[in-house]
């Protein structure tokens, strides 16, 4: 009688080690499971911001492509002017379509002794274009110059 509960003992033993082992199997896995799911998102966001940048960074050179064409044009004329984003970049398969307005606009301003500025122009380029979410968006840059600048 005495050998046989031991035998039973032992065998209680190795099933509830057993049910540990499973146990701790299963915590294992679940911890894995959220650490993976963590990582996941955490990837996906960083793509996200990876891609809102690029975007950001592309609406900037384009607003700087055209500054830099309004502003190296020998004579400045009031009014405005809205072209497609192809014709001045001219890439027919670009992935950003958008259009940009270029506002030139005379200045009234006035130098410290209170004289007025002659042939100062304000010139304000606007590029639109349509988000993620289809809606028409906006960025703009704007600057000063003297309207002589590039005269011989």
């Amino acid at each position: 009688l005495k050998t046989h509960r031991t035998n039973f003992n032992q065998q209680a033993g190795r099933n509830i080690r057993s049910g540990y082992v499973l146990m701790e199997c299963i915590i294992a896995f679940g911890l894995f499971a959220a650490v993976a799911v963590s990582l996941v998102e955490a990837l996906h966001m960083t793509s996200q911001t990876a891609s809102t940048i690029r975007d950001e960074m592309r609406i900037e050179q384009i607003l700087r492509s055209a500054m830099t064409n309004a502003l190296s044009q020998p004579n400045l004329e009031e009014g405005s002017e809205t072209i497609d984003l192809t014709e001045l970049t001219g890439d027919e398969e670009s992935d950003f379509p958008g259009e940009i307005e270029t506002i030139i606009e005379p200045l009234e301003l006035e130098n410290e002794d209170g004289q007025l500025l002659q042939n100062m122009y304000s010139i304000k380029v606007i590029f639109y274009w349509r988000g993620a979410d289809g809606e028409w968006q906006q960025q703009s840059a704007e600057t000063w110059r003297y309207a002589n600048l590039y005269r011989p």
